[in-house]
């Protein structure tokens, strides 16, 4: 069961990380697009890899993380390790969220959003990303001892 839970928790990371990049990339190029035919491309474009990767990989993500967690809470609910990658996954969670807000009111045309705004969410999901990888190797490697 263990083996089945990492697998999906990798799995569903790799979904979502990828999905608020490229969502996030195709944003900035959005920016500097002004053929309006290109713009909504764009914004289709981003719906889907917001709602086809990132959405579905968060949700597989946090619930196999959880089954992880349940299959030995003690020891997990005891590690420092884990309350910092925890912390850290709510600030993706919200970075998220910022994502998502942000492209659909940019594609709607409801705020004007510069190109510096939408690096910016790529720098930070990376950054995050980076991480909760260095909370969760480091701390199951020199925390645990």
């Amino acid at each position: 069961m263990v083996p089945a839970l990492l697998v999906g928790h990798i799995f569903g990371l790799v979904f979502w990380v990828s999905g608020l990049l490229v969502t996030s990339i195709a944003l900035t190029r959005h920016t500097q697009e002004s053929s309006e035919e290109a713009r909504h491309a764009l914004a289709r474009l981003e719906r889907i890899y917001l709602r086809g990767l990132a959405d579905p990989g968060a949700v597989l993500t946090i619930l196999a993380g959880v089954g992880l967690i349940m299959t030995n809470s003690s020891y997990y609910l005891h590690a420092p390790w884990l309350h910092i990658k925890l912390t850290l996954v709510l600030f993706l969670i919200g970075v998220h969220g910022i994502v998502a807000i942000r492209t659909k009111a940019f594609a709607t045309g409801r705020i004007a959003l510069q190109r510096s705004e939408a690096r910016i969410l790529v720098v930070a999901t990376l950054f995050l990303f980076l991480c909760i990888l260095m909370a969760t190797l480091l701390g199951e490697v020199y925390l645990t001892r």
